[in-house]
């Protein structure tokens, strides 16, 4: 399993932390405003879909993570060819359905 996050501006200038977790050839994210550590218990994260701003966020985190070899060049891969559309982000077990 990998983890990634980073931090992002919305609309309002808030600040948004977003977390992307690779498991079985699938990619999930999720968003969480920022708050003091004194309110981070009682922050709820939730689900977001991915845009494609979103995917190009996270393939410039994962870059920057492959240079100081931090991630494989797999996870990496998996992403461009998401972004290129030779590939879809779906759970193995949906695609069945």
């Amino acid at each position: 399993m990998e983890k990634v996050s980073w931090q992002a501006r919305a609309e309002d200038g808030s600040k948004i932390i977003y977390e992307a977790s690779y498991f079985g050839k699938w990619w999930q994210l999720t968003c969480t405003p920022k708050a003091p550590r004194s309110q981070r218990d009682e922050v709820e994260t939730c689900p977001v879909e991915f845009t494609h701003e979103l995917w190009v966020a996270l393939h410039d985190v994962l870059m920057r993570k492959y240079r100081r070899r931090r991630v494989a060049w797999s996870v990496v891969q998996q992403v461009e060819d998401i972004l290129e559309g030779r590939a879809t982000n779906q759970r193995k077990d949906q695609r069945s359905l």
